[in-house]
């Protein structure tokens, strides 16, 4: 199989980032080695790692180093340093030189995860090492030539970002040079089941379990859920019933979705843009509904909230923005 060929899937949606990512690569595998920066949008869980994992594999930079960076994950006092190194003694600690993650990825991919959450301050010198191609390390006096190629991949949509001036506008134009857009799982009609089946499969077979397979009322609440976590959601989901289920027939019961017991009739084919404008608005209550429940379970507390819901701090704090929960008061504790 292709790298390409591992964005599973067979509707229109999930073939055409398939097939613009192929033409990408066609265009540019005979032109030198400078290739565009690569600009992946997604909600999260719709596999933009997979896809810049696909691209770098399928490209002409295959050979070289693929340097993945979660944005999101590394401390803001540390993300300098991390991406573009450090001089002997450019601060407390730093005894020795050390390359960034921008150096490691010469001649390679360097992919920027979650490249909405990076600070003001950093936008302005990634602006300049990608127009440049240059990275001066912290302490450093001059700069060191670096040949990145520059995939990066942000969960909402930049545009927004920019508007509300929470991202560079000239830093957005540079990365989106080429923008490839995966959609929601809700949008990719008839890949649910699909991706259910794989996913079982492999989760069956990595466990050493007997093989299971979907009933008709499960299929029918697979397709019915709108899926806010998507790929990924339902990638755990179905590793859950291969190692849960009790019968080789899957239920719609064993799935633990909500509302998973009533099948979902599919909407006809004049009302396709209501329901999938129902679904986001599912998808988005679903989503807030969760974040409420793991800020009440740890009284607001945020840190301690984004560890139970497995996301990074900034990402929580960026999403009760999006969902009108950031002004929230937390709820006050009586007195004993």
């Amino acid at each position: 199989m292709s790298p390409l060929g591992q964005l599973l899937g067979q509707s229109e949606a999930i073939a055409a980032v398939r097939d613009q990512a192929a033409r990408l690569l066609v265009r540019y595998a005979t032109r030198g080695t400078r290739l565009p920066p690569v600009l992946i949008q997604g909600e999260t869980g719709t596999g933009k790692g997979l896809l810049a994992s696909a691209l770098h594999r399928a490209g002409p930079r295959a050979s070289g180093p693929f340097v993945d960076v979660n944005c999101a994950a590394i401390p803001e006092t540390l993300l300098e340093a991390e991406l573009f190194g450090f001089e002997r003694g450019a601060f407390t600690g730093a005894r020795q030189a050390k390359a960034g993650l921008f150096q490691a990825a010469h001649r390679g991919t360097i992919f920027l995860d979650e490249v909405a959450l990076l600070p003001e301050a950093l936008q302005a010198k990634l602006l300049k090492v990608i127009e440049e191609r240059v990275v001066r390390r912290l302490g450093a006096t001059r700069g060191e030539p670096v040949d990145a190629w520059v995939v990066a991949a942000a969960s909402d949509d930049l545009r927004r970002a920019v508007a509300a001036r929470r991202f560079r506008e000239d830093l957005y134009h540079r990365l989106a040079v080429v923008t490839l857009r995966l959609p929601p799982l809700r949008e990719r009609d008839g890949d649910v089941e699909r991706l259910a089946e794989h996913f079982l499969a492999r989760a069956c077979e990595d466990y050493g379990l007997a093989r299971k397979s979907l009933g008709r009322a499960a299929r029918a609440a697979l397709r019915g859920y709108p899926w806010p976590g998507n790929v990924r959601e339902l990638a755990n989901v179905m590793e859950r019933v291969a190692l849960l289920a009790e019968s080789d027939l899957v239920d719609a019961d064993s799935l633990g979705l909500p509302g998973a017991a009533a099948a979902v009739p599919r909407p006809p084919p004049g009302s396709i843009a209501e329901a999938r404008r129902a679904a986001v608005e599912a998808a988005a209550e679903a989503e807030r509904a969760r974040i409420l429940e793991a800020l009440a379970a740890t009284t607001w507390n945020l840190s301690r909230a984004a560890a139970r819901l497995g996301l990074p701090r900034n990402t929580l704090r960026y999403r009760m923005e999006r969902l009108g929960l950031a002004g929230r008061p937390a709820p006050e504790t009586g007195r004993v």
